[in-house]
């Protein structure tokens, strides 16, 4: 009966024992994830992090108790020029005040910044 049991338990605890890679077994998700920071286009990339987490009620729109109004490229611009963008963003990042910026997010901006902000 001992034998039958230390059996079980040694199977058990056997089959849990195994070395994966984790790059191969989530490659489908990080190739499907990945945060392409090459060619970073405004309307595209930044434009939609901006809408979602700037360009909210109360935030960055008109009558919004935050400076600077984000509806379109020369708003953000305008914050971008006088280096608070980068600052409150980048720098500081207290903005947005929810913290809620992911890492890829954070890339694609300083990415776009690098490349001289352009309005594409």
């Amino acid at each position: 009966m001992h034998i039958a049991g230390l059996a079980i338990v040694l199977a058990v605890g056997l089959s849990g024992c195994y070395y994966d890679n984790e790059e191969e077994l989530y490659q489908y998700y990080y190739e499907e994830n990945a945060c392409d920071t090459i060619a970073v286009s405004f309307s595209e990339d930044i434009f939609p992090i901006i809408q979602g987490n700037c360009a909210t009620t109360g935030c960055h729109v008109a009558g919004g108790s935050a400076p600077g109004i984000f509806s379109n490229y020369a708003g953000v611009m305008d914050k971008v020029n006088n280096g608070s963008f980068e600052n409150r963003v980048l720098v500081q990042r207290d903005m947005p005040p929810n913290g809620s910026l992911t890492d890829c997010q954070i890339n694609l901006i300083q990415a776009w910044l690098n490349a001289g902000s352009p309005d594409n």
